[in-house]
């Protein structure tokens, strides 16, 4: 009987080409009977690497990978039917082109496998009951292939199957009750497809489903249809979906919404009630989209709201009642929008609860700033990039002494704020990169022994005896090797992008001593003084010029007028006869 045949049957059946696995089979079970049973070794296929290990939660467990590349089929025969875990991959220089049916159900099915990882392999489709009868299987991974359709029958005997990845493949369409078969299923990713629209009862069946993400796909619009057979629904993400509203029905339909990420999309407004049926709302992400105003209230039922992300919208504005009621909000985030001032009884409702603000990429100046910060004592992480911050005043975190994350990145700081960090005493983590430093200190390298995460990249350092040499000492004896290791010269220009890690102290600039700094200096001013002089000189020479000019010319007309007076007095009477008659002339002409 033929495969289609066989898969169009039902359940499967043994076939022609079982009974060579079934040689195969009693081959092997010889070879286990021969090495003594349980004890014996696992054979393994050479393209594949095969270990057993423990798993705190699942016990002793054997894994196989074949991950090399340049597959053209799975080397199932050769593969030990006692795995738990199958992973099948391949790097991007040598990808696989494989199929899959039923090879791994028979002749005799993997009856462990609770894992089974297929990706980067190029695979066209599921083939109806591929997967019958391994009913342990607990997660199947098909993400980066080339599928681009699936059916009913694609996981049917699934039935304790609970998570499912989909990903980056390029699937357009999904029947109605795709997912049936899979009653257990917990988890589904079907981000980065090409699904432009959602088939009423797609879900259908899936009562237990708690996470769902939709993202990078083009559907522009989500059905309320859809949402009817998963209101248990946890978690939701959808971005970069192209929408620029969802249907609040919707959210009337997943009511227990823990996390809701529609970030990226085209939403250019919301309504105050847009998340009123949300009330176990604790994550929102609405970064990246076009937002202009946040309105009053707008979150005033979304109590336990822990996470809001606004940024990268177009925001001028928070009105005074935006964060009502958010009394367990933890991180806010309003980076790179438009504020350039607040109301400070906005953040009256979270200044209790309130652990990180992002203020970055803003056009906030830094008064507007503190006056925020100063209200808000137990703060633990703040975000100040990307607001062209030449320095930071030394108090500036007066009152936040708790600081323990701090982003400073994407400024123009020329020196390292030393005095500001030492009133943040319990700081761990400090991002400073893409600024205009040039060089730490032995004080500076002091303060940063003390912070675990810190990123200096993307500076001007300055590879010279007197900059670079206490870092390069630091480099080698302190805590911050692995940091300043992957630091670049920026200066000066021969040493340019060569990494600290490659340098030593041979190969910096000399430092100029004393007397050679003064001396550069006094050259410098002579330079300044004799270009002075010059433009002085240059200018006095043209204007001797013009007196000159202008005392010669004036002399050769006197003299011509003394020995031609005849020319002077003629001149003279013309002038006075034109100018006495011209009005009679032009009467006479005009009559």
């Amino acid at each position: 009987m033929g495969d289609a045949n066989f898969c169009a049957a039902g359940p499967p059946r043994r076939s022609s080409r079982i009974a060579r696995g079934q040689l195969w089979l009693l081959g092997y079970t010889t070879l286990l009977l021969a090495m003594g049973g349980e004890g014996a070794d696992i054979t393994c296929p050479t393209e594949c690497s095969c270990r057993t290990i423990f798993d705190p939660e699942e016990g002793t467990e054997l894994r196989i990978s074949c991950i090399r590349g340049n597959m053209r089929e799975v080397p199932v025969e050769f593969l030990d039917r006692t795995a738990q875990v199958l992973v099948i991959s391949a790097p991007p220089e040598r990808p696989n082109f494989l199929t899959i049916g039923p090879i791994f159900t028979q002749p005799i099915p993997f009856a462990n496998l609770r894992e089974l990882h297929i990706v980067n392999s190029n695979i066209p489709s599921i083939g109806q009951y591929s997967f019958w009868g391994l009913q342990n299987l607990r997660l199947i991974n098909m993400s980066h292939n080339n599928l681009t359709s699936i059916g009913t029958d694609n996981f049917r005997g699934l039935i304790n199957l609970t998570e499912l990845h989909l990903d980056h493949n390029k699937i357009e369409q999904m029947p109605s009750e795709t997912f049936r078969h899979l009653t257990s299923l917990k988890i589904l990713i079907l981000s980065n497809n090409k699904i432009t629209s959602l088939v009423p009862r797609l879900f259908r069946m899936l009562a237990k489903l708690f996470y769902l993400d939709l993202s990078d796909n083009p559907l522009a619009d989500l059905n309320p249809e859809v949402f009817k057979d998963i209101q248990h629904l946890r978690i939701f993400k959808c971005r970069r979906c192209l929408l620029r509203r969802v249907n609040t029905q919707i959210y009337h339909l997943v009511p227990h919404l823990d996390e809701l990420d529609l970030g990226e999309n085209q939403f250019k407004y919301l309504t105050s009630d847009e998340f009123i049926s949300l009330k176990k709302l604790k994550k929102l992400k609405l970064d990246g989209n076009q937002l202009s105003v946040i309105v009053d209230n707008m979150f005033g039922r979304n109590r336990e709201l822990r996470v809001l992300s606004l940024a990268r919208n177009r925001l001028a504005l928070l009105a005074p009642a935006a964060l009502t009621n958010l009394t367990t909000l933890v991180h806010l985030d309003l980076s790179h929008n438009k504020i350039d001032k607040f109301h400070l009884q906005t953040f009256a409702p979270v200044v209790e609860s309130l652990k990180t603000i992002n203020f970055s990429g803003n056009n906030l100046p830094l008064n507007e700033i503190a006056i925020v910060l100063q209200i808000l004592p137990d703060i633990h992480g703040v975000g100040l990039a990307n607001l062209s911050l030449e320095m930071i005043p030394p108090n500036f975190f007066t009152y936040n002494e708790h600081l323990v994350a701090l982003d400073i990145s994407w400024n123009k700081l020329t020196t390292f704020p030393y005095k500001l960090l030492t009133k943040t005493k319990f700081l761990q983590r400090l991002d400073i990169s893409h600024n205009k430093l040039q060089i730490l200190t032995e004080q500076d390298l002091q303060r940063l022994e003390a912070i675990a995460q810190i990123d200096l990249s993307k500076n001007s350092w300055r590879c010279d005896q007197c900059s670079a040499g206490t870092m390069l000492v630091y480099m080698t004896t302190s805590v911050l090797n692995g940091t300043i290791r992957h630091l670049k010269c920026y200066s000066p220009i021969r040493l340019r992008g060569v990494y600290f890690a490659d340098m030593t102290f041979d190969r910096l600039d000399p430092c100029p001593s004393t007397h050679e700094a003064q001396m550069s200096v006094i050259a410098g001013l002579m330079l300044l003084c004799v270009a002075v002089l010059a433009a002085v000189a240059g200018a006095l020479c043209c204007t001797r010029r013009r007196a000159a000019h202008y005392y010669t010319n004036e002399e050769k007309r006197r003299e011509h007028d003394v020995e031609h007076p005849e020319e002077l007095l003629g001149r003279t009477e013309l002038g006075s006869v034109a100018t006495i008659h011209a009005p009679y002339h032009l009467v006479s002409k005009g009559s």
